[in-house]
């Protein structure tokens, strides 16, 4: 119960960032724009077509054909392993974050950014889809791949393996030039947040199925 306060703990302390963020976005959007200008000239500063290539290709694992297609697989070998509640967990997860953002999205109605976009996006700006997505995605897999590792060198190079990914992803959003860096930053509060309440059920609902052999 007090790990599940602690995490609930963060998750709200993550929301009062994101509620603070979008308060500027909405009303002082002039407020941000040194600190995204300057992230936006560090992440694009050396752009060649090597890179512009490599931000193409890492930009799709954020988005709406890779995710889908890799997130099948994962769930047809969580099935067929029998792990339900791991299923139900990084499913439900991957498949409200799309509905929470687009909501987000009509909210607080920021453009994109007036730099050349790379790729060819449509739509709002805040909070970044692709970001959001990815980060909800890669860390639950990154979750029940831990639960399963026995060495504690092998947990924390999974770790920081797919944390070097989401960032990746989310850096190649704004070298494309369609999000500004809050954007990330704010997809990455929300999907956080939600990922920090919904894993103490989750894994209590693990715990309960597998002492029960509802599940292995």
């Amino acid at each position: 119960m007090k790990l599940k306060k602690s995490y609930q703990l963060y998750a709200s302390f993550g929301l009062v960032f994101f509620v603070m963020l979008g308060y500027l976005v909405k009303f002082f959007p002039s407020t941000l724009t040194g600190i995204d200008r300057q992230i936006q000239l560090i992440v694009r500063h050396n752009m060649s077509d090597g890179l512009t290539s490599f931000y193409k290709f890492v930009t799709n694992f954020g988005g709406t054909v890779y995710v889908p297609i890799l997130l099948s697989i994962v769930l047809v070998f969580l099935v067929l392993k029998k792990w339900y509640s791991e299923a139900i967990f990084i499913s439900l997860n991957v498949s409200i974050v799309p509905i929470l953002i687009s909501l987000l999205k009509h909210i607080y109605g920021r453009t994109r950014p007036s730099l050349q976009h790379l790729v060819v996006e449509n739509g709002l700006s805040f909070p970044s889809g692709h970001a959001s997505t990815s980060l909800m995605f890669y860390a639950c897999l990154m979750v029940l791949i831990c639960q399963r590792l026995r060495n504690r060198q092998m947990k924390w190079l999974v770790r920081v393996l797919v944390g070097m990914f989401i960032v990746l992803i989310g850096m190649s959003r704004i070298y494309l030039g369609v999000h500004y860096p809050t954007d990330i930053l704010g997809a990455w509060l929300v999907s956080g947040s939600m990922l920090l309440m919904t894993y103490p059920i989750y894994d209590e609902l693990r715990f309960k199925w597998r002492f029960k052999g509802v599940q292995k």
